[in-house]
């Protein structure tokens, strides 16, 4: 009788509901703040005297409601990271351009409502993407909202480790600490490996002549990348 049940109650779904699923990862309950978050201002812009709303309300809900879950997730997956880390890590995973890749990726632009008339603003399915949080937590509460997010937004960030190393920089992070505490230092090949046209570079960090870090990387440029990323973690870090 259940599984009769559950598709009788999936026969009934609207069209919408069943985006809706597919998109976020679980039914809407009400489906009217769907509808709302996919609302740009620009859809109805003669009725607001008259009360007709748009999504800016839950996008500033859904904007506070990321900046949580996305700090929570970075203190706990990077543990030995420091405060300004973390915080460049959380600026690039909120950032306008990410939110719309990834709201390009979900489907959105298929799914808002709006009338741009060839003043298309590049930012609104990114907004869209976080009204649609903002309507998720007022829907199902905070739990079900971090799956969503973590699922479509951090997972994917974090999981890309071309994109982590180039987001935080560690190479400019170790340059900035060194002549700080104006200490000499320099990166070198240690070792080449492989054919002429596919190398793996095995760079060093020399520190007052000393090798303090090495990284591997396809290019000079990665393994230094990957060299200082090393020597972070095992002396600024562990230093402060």
């Amino acid at each position: 009788m259940r599984k009769v049940s559950r598709l009788l109650n999936l026969i009934k779904r609207s069209p919408f509901e069943k985006d809706i699923k597919e998109i976020v990862g679980f039914w809407p309950k009400d489906t009217a703040l769907y509808r709302l978050a996919l609302r740009h201002s620009s859809a109805y812009p003669f009725r607001k005297k008259r009360g007709e709303r748009n999504n800016e309300r839950l996008e500033y809900l859904g904007d506070a409601v990321l900046d949580l879950v996305v700090a929570e997730a970075l203190f706990y997956r990077f543990p030995t990271d420091d405060e300004g880390h973390l915080t460049k890590l959380r600026s690039a995973l909120v950032s306008r351009n990410n939110l719309n890749k990834v709201a390009d990726e979900l489907g959105l632009p298929n799914k808002v409502v709006a009338n741009l008339m060839g003043n298309q603003s590049e930012s609104i399915y990114g907004d869209a993407l976080e009204a649609l949080i903002g309507a998720c937590y007022l829907d199902h509460g905070l739990k079900k909202t971090q799956f969503f997010i973590m699922r479509a937004i951090v997972e994917p960030f974090i999981s890309n480790e071309e994109l982590l190393t180039s987001t935080l920089n560690y190479k400019s992070e170790v340059i900035e600490y060194f002549q700080s505490h104006k200490k000499a230092f320099r990166f070198e090949e240690v070792q080449r490996l492989g054919e002429q046209h596919n190398s793996t570079f095995i760079m060093g960090l020399y520190v007052d002549d000393a090798l303090e870090a090495k990284g591997e990387g396809t290019s000079k440029k990665k393994g230094e990348e990957l060299a200082a990323k090393d020597y972070y973690h095992k002396h600024i870090v562990t230093n402060g």
